[in-house]
């Protein structure tokens, strides 16, 4: 693997990393009895651009890299069935998250006057970042599965 490689892959880890931790700060600002929406605002845009960056940078690795290179040697092993199951999923689930982040982003923006008002919708919206951080914590824990399994 070469130094550009090491670098897409470095950031993908990174952004997804810091998708969680916005995200999770997001959790925590909107449970607040009075929000602030500049947190608000700041944590869901830069979570959107972390999921942007991480979904291109993994798959510029996964296309350039894993798939011709990590696939096989997985395929090849013991638990070929860590591939078919936990990257598979991985990989169909990571198309939403851009969607979801941008989601959250919008019901900022856009609807920034009914997140302070109505508690009923601020649940709402706590409960799609909830759902929205598991998933992420997810696809984290199966790329530490799937980078497990490879064997030289």
């Amino acid at each position: 693997m070469n130094s550009n490689l090491i670098i897409f892959l470095a950031l993908h880890i990174i952004f997804g990393t810091l998708a969680i931790i916005l995200l999770t700060a997001y959790l925590l600002s909107i449970s607040k009895k009075d929000p602030s929406l500049k947190s608000l605002k700041l944590n869901s845009f830069v979570s959107f651009l972390s999921i942007i960056i991480s979904w291109i940078s993994g798959g510029y690795y996964y296309t350039t890299y894993y798939g011709k290179s990590v696939k096989p040697l997985i395929l090849k092993g013991e638990l070929s069935w860590i591939h078919s199951i936990i990257m598979e999923t991985k990989e169909h689930i990571f198309l939403f998250l851009p969607f979801l982040t941008l989601t959250i982003f919008g019901i900022t923006y856009l609807l920034k006057d009914k997140l302070e008002k109505d508690k009923n919708f601020r649940f709402a919206t706590a409960v799609l970042c909830f759902t929205t951080v598991s998933i992420i914590l997810a696809i984290l824990i199966g790329g530490i599965v799937i980078s497990g399994a490879v064997k030289k």
